[in-house]
């Protein structure tokens, strides 16, 4: 048995646009804001680990924010959905980094 990778964001929207089945703009509105309010969730939890790592890093002397690691988040981002992928990775990391 043989499973399916993922699909890449380009191959993503290249079916959408190609896509020639009777879905309406509702339905198709509708699958968008339950994926919205996914990202909202995961970002909620991501957060919530952030400021335990930030909470970890400061009780062992460290910085709350390590530059390296966020360099790291911002190339994945890129890499996988394009040059705005890094405008969103800061985005959330800056959501991410809390109060200081």
């Amino acid at each position: 048995m043989t499973t399916a990778s993922p699909a890449s964001p380009a191959s993503v929207s290249e079916s959408i646009d190609t896509d020639d089945s009777l879905e309406t703009i509702p339905v198709l509105r509708g699958q968008i804001d339950a994926l919205d309010a996914a990202i909202i969730n995961l970002v909620a939890e991501r957060i919530r680990l952030s400021k335990r790592v930030q909470t970890a890093r400061i009780n062992g002397g460290g910085a709350r924010v390590e530059l390296g690691r966020e360099r790291l988040i911002l190339d994945a981002y890129r890499s996988a959905l394009g040059r705005s992928g890094a405008h969103l990775a800061d985005a959330v990391l800056e959501v991410c980094r809390g109060q200081r």
